[in-house]
């Protein structure tokens, strides 16, 4: 795992020459993730972004890092994409909201839905998600009994379902606990949390029902839970010159010393192989 530079020379072969769809349903706190597994695979691909108002910030990525795409609709989403070539290497991605996560059980069910509706429409489904609250949750073996395809999700290297997207940076629920034990009571940023702070905050549980707007409140909030320190999880991903931006001006906001971590934490192992798995799922071309 590299704290550093979150960028790793991958151990996991990424299939080539593959035909066949992959419906992508993700959360936007993953999109770098994303975006990095699709820069790491070098086949040609047609890649298809779902309209759900939830994509700007994914596609401005695509954008940035000169990666083709179309745009479709949630009707195209939901009933079959005209004129996709089942002989080529296509990906489907479905940016949900990020509110999502303000009920866990809503989350869930929205995405055992969307893979219910879309599995005879893919190759194979990739749920870019931890269990994200939901305990005991497995997307893949829930789904086994209606899917005729594979559904994968984010694991870890013994097959756990990472916990949520800081699970997902440190390898899994793991050293996920050990990183708990290790910094108890501190705010965790990573890219993704620091860059879309505000809708991050007004999901947590420790923000519910407040005006997160009002920094006095939230500083306030983070005073009565003990909180002192942030807790720098740099992936390596992202806009790097942004995340050191808002990740000093939370921690001025919140009255936080940002703080680096002993030793190494971060690793993206477990969304490249995630990414290897669902392709996997393809055929030959």
């Amino acid at each position: 795992m590299n704290q550093n530079s979150g960028i790793e020379k991958s151990d996991f072969q990424i299939p080539k020459g593959v035909a066949g769809t992959i419906g992508v349903i993700a959360c936007p706190m993953l999109e770098d993730e994303l975006i990095y597994d699709i820069l790491c695979d070098s086949d040609e691909k047609i890649i298809y972004v779902v309209d759900t108002g939830s994509q700007g910030s994914f596609v401005g990525k695509l954008n940035s890092n000169n990666i083709p795409y179309n745009m479709i609709s949630e009707y195209s989403f939901d009933h079959g994409i005209n004129g996709l070539d089942k002989s080529k290497f296509n990906l489907v991605v479905c940016m949900n909201q990020l509110g999502l996560h303000a009920e866990p059980k809503s989350l869930k069910s929205q995405i055992e839905s969307q893979v219910l509706l879309h599995s005879h429409l893919f190759d194979a489904i990739l749920v870019f998600y931890g269990i994200c609250g939901n305990f005991g949750w497995d997307i893949s073996e829930t789904s086994s009994a209606t899917s005729e395809i594979p559904v994968i999700t984010i694991r870890d290297e013994n097959g756990k379902i990472c916990d949520d997207c800081i699970g997902v940076a440190v390898g899994g629920t793991d050293n996920y606990f050990r990183l708990n034990k290790a910094y108890t009571g501190v705010l965790y940023l990573t890219p993704a949390t620091a860059t879309n702070w505000d809708d991050f905050m007004a999901v947590s549980d420790m923000a519910r029902g407040c005006d997160i707007t009002d920094h006095s409140l939230m500083k306030m909030l983070f005073e009565i839970c003990g909180y002192k320190y942030a807790l720098r999880l740099d992936t390596g991903l992202g806009d790097r010159e942004n995340y050191e931006k808002r990740a000093q001006e939370i921690c001025k906001e919140m009255n936080l010393e940002l703080i680096d971590p002993e030793g190494t934490w971060t690793t993206l192992e477990p969304i490249k192989r995630a990414y290897v798995e669902a392709k996997s799922a393809l055929k030959s071309s």
